[in-house]
């Protein structure tokens, strides 16, 4: 079985380098790139024309770091009781002095 996995690795590693050489001996490599776009251009299209979209994506984000955020809360009843302050959290977590 470990055979087929190395056999498997070597076979896409092989790939990967046969598509590699394919893309970039492709006659699109040889012309240079016509107007490339300074970073001053690609600032004003960001926050000019792509204005909508980017507000869109950045509140896209945040709902996502909110969401994930709630995911990781712990709401166990021992830390809820520990974050108030209370003595029962103690009993709870089986930490007594007794």
């Amino acid at each position: 079985m470990k055979a087929v996995s190395i056999f498997a690795r070597l076979g896409v590693f092989a790939f990967v380098l046969v598509l590699l050489r394919e893309v970039m001996e492709h006659p699109m490599w040889e012309n240079a790139p016509a107007g490339a776009p300074t970073t001053l251009d690609f600032a004003v299209s960001i926050l000019d024309d792509w204005a909508i979209v980017t507000v869109v994506l950045g509140i896209l984000l945040s709902m996502a770091m909110i969401g994930a955020s709630y995911l990781v809360r712990d709401e166990r009843l021992v830390n809820l009781l520990y974050d108030m302050g209370s003595e029962d959290s103690v009993r709870l977590s089986g930490d007594s002095d007794d």
